[in-house]
């Protein structure tokens, strides 16, 4: 099967093959689905095996692999006004095509090997057809009553200005998309400065969630871990970065910037922290 099911605290965690992951809450009443990813795969046919409640859709921000899969469902989507125009690019027929390409030749970034990320039997022309899906705006303050799970709205702009994270009341997890991480690319037109992602750590920081979840790693993030993506942030300087080699932009030449000299080549290691920027940013 294209997509595995974990069932975790309180929720459900989908991967895929391209290492993305989407997160399912089910409450008494409605379900939550966090995210849709790239959607390669049958992704509402995976949530509907979970459940078959009401579903509420929600994309912590408006790149390709948080947001591909929102036309597979007839529900409306919820997504922060500053990125819908995001969304749009990133669903758009270029963008699909062009990751659909790179998914063919996956790499595994621990081993270095070359994988095929895409389901047997994938349709390349109906994918590309596929759009923003229906899309609802929202923003910090609003609250989603699942039945016995409630999940708030907090605006963490940083690696996109519309980006969001759900705060999950009841278990006290936070689910962050790519607001921040050991890798947070800051360098592309879409992300804010260095300040605005360091008020937004800080923000996440003082909420004191028992868990931060990522979209892309199976581990979740802790406070602490907070204080190392504060700090690999606030000592980031450009002019000592190792260059960065993006997959859909070459013309702002990104550098990571690491926290205690590190290179990327211990980016597994569990004390990395870097972020990834331009000269501008």
């Amino acid at each position: 099967m294209y997509y595995q099911v974990e069932k975790m605290n309180g929720y459900y965690r989908i991967g895929s093959p391209e290492s993305v992951y989407c997160y399912l809450i089910v409450g008494t009443e409605k379900a939550m689905l966090i995210d849709t990813g790239y959607c390669y795969g049958n992704l509402r046919e995976t949530v509907r095996q979970v459940t078959e409640k009401p579903l509420i859709i929600i994309n912590t921000h408006g790149h390709c692999d948080h947001a591909g899969g929102n036309a597979q469902f007839n529900e409306y989507c919820y997504i922060h006004e500053k990125d819908v125009e995001l969304c749009k690019e990133h669903t758009g027929r270029k963008m699909r095509m062009d990751n659909v390409k790179r998914a063919r030749h996956s790499i595994h970034y621990e081993t270095g090997e070359e994988y095929n990320a895409l389901p047997e039997g994938f349709d390349m022309e109906k994918y590309c057809q596929m759009d923003t899906g229906k899309l609802l705006s929202t923003k910090e303050g609003d609250v989603f009553e699942l039945g016995g799970a409630s999940i708030s709205v907090y605006e963490t702009p940083g690696h996109t200005k519309g980006s969001i994270s759900l705060l999950y009341q009841e278990k006290n997890i936070m689910f962050v998309g790519d607001a921040t991480g050991t890798f947070v690319w800051l360098f592309s037109y879409e992300a804010t400065d260095l300040k605005e992602y360091i008020r937004t750590v800080k923000k996440m920081y003082g909420l004191n969630a028992e868990e931060y979840i990522g979209g892309h790693n199976p581990v979740p993030m802790h406070k602490d871990d907070l204080k190392r993506y504060i700090q690999a942030a606030q000592e980031a300087d450009y002019s000592k970065g190792e260059p960065f080699e993006c997959f859909f932009s070459n013309e702002c030449k990104p550098r990571v910037c690491a926290l205690d000299g590190m290179t990327m080549a211990d980016m597994f290691r569990p004390e990395y922290a870097a972020v990834v920027i331009s000269e501008e940013k």
